[in-house]
């Protein structure tokens, strides 16, 4: 967490595209947004991810709309205009250009970007998303939706997303899992089911599987090989639908849906060298700073 501390060289608060989001930017290099999945702020990107990217790349993480610090939606929204409010918040901090990843509806996020503002993005890597949740009759993520309006503990609802979103290794661990269960408590900016409900109807809502064809930027679709909520074959449809997109499964213990969090460095590494250009192998050079 040090590390991370002493390379935040920018935050606040910006008015983008009708909404008060929360960033931070870390680090030197190209640009490099980071956009977190349903039900959580930008703090989970500064676990893992931050401290490691941030050695090549101006790290930009920002809460969405309805999340951490950031404003709350009010009324309905889609996908769409998450993805506008990233491109909102690039013109504010005067970054033309960025490459852009995805976690979750983060990922989704992150396509509806591509689409809509092509000339603005690099290149693009989505994890643990798929691309159209509207398609299926029944989704976990409207059960967690009415489970959050009806658990004012939040027990239940907090059992559901560590059962689904972590591994077997991780939920044999009784000490991580207790460890990560303060961690989500202690966030100062917990999410109330009204946020949560919104941004539970912009995924449910969002299809975005016969526009992918168009998606021009170099892609690369990450998932993990035990991700429960959105399996590999879901995230291999979404590489399958955009043209030369690579697509990687990281394996074997802790590759859950969080597989930032569980297995961050496999993950670092492989988004780093897609984004850098480099081959798996070649030898990584920090940024000068």
């Amino acid at each position: 967490m040090n590390a991370e501390v002493t390379q935040l060289a920018q935050s606040g608060t910006v008015q983008a595209n009708g909404q008060e989001l929360y960033y931070e930017v870390h680090g030197d290099g190209p640009a490099l947004v980071l956009v977190m999945g349903i039900g959580y702020d930008s703090s989970l990107w500064t676990l893992a991810q931050v401290p490691a990217l941030s050695t090549e790349f101006r790290v930009v993480i920002v809460d969405n709309r309805d999340a951490g610090r950031s404003s709350r939606g009010g009324t309905p929204y889609t996908i769409a205009d998450l993805a506008d409010d990233i491109a909102g918040l690039l013109d504010v901090l005067e970054i033309p250009r960025t490459h852009l990843l995805g976690l979750s509806m983060g990922g989704m996020i992150a396509q509806e970007f591509a689409l809509r503002h092509a000339d603005r993005l690099d290149r693009l890597v989505i994890s643990g998303s798929g691309a159209a949740p509207a398609r299926s009759a029944v989704d976990p993520i409207r059960i967690w939706s009415w489970v959050k309006a009806h658990d004012p503990g939040g027990e239940v609802f907090g059992g559901q997303q560590l059962a689904a979103l972590f591994s077997t290794t991780f939920l044999r661990n009784r000490q991580a899992v207790q460890d990560t269960t303060a961690l989500l408590a202690s966030n100062p900016y917990p999410m109330g089911p009204e946020a949560y409900a919104r941004q539970a109807e912009a995924y449910l809502q969002f299809d975005a599987l016969d526009r992918l064809g168009t998606v021009a930027a170099p892609t690369l679709v990450l998932v993990g090989e035990q991700d429960l909520l959105t399996p590999p074959w879901i995230a291999r449809e979404v590489a399958d639908a955009i043209p030369g997109a690579r697509f990687e499964i990281i394996r074997g213990a802790g590759s859950s849906h969080v597989v930032p969090i569980e297995r961050p460095e496999d993950f670092n590494r492989l988004v780093s060298d897609f984004l850098a250009g480099r081959q798996p192998h070649e030898e990584r050079v920090p940024s000068g700073r």
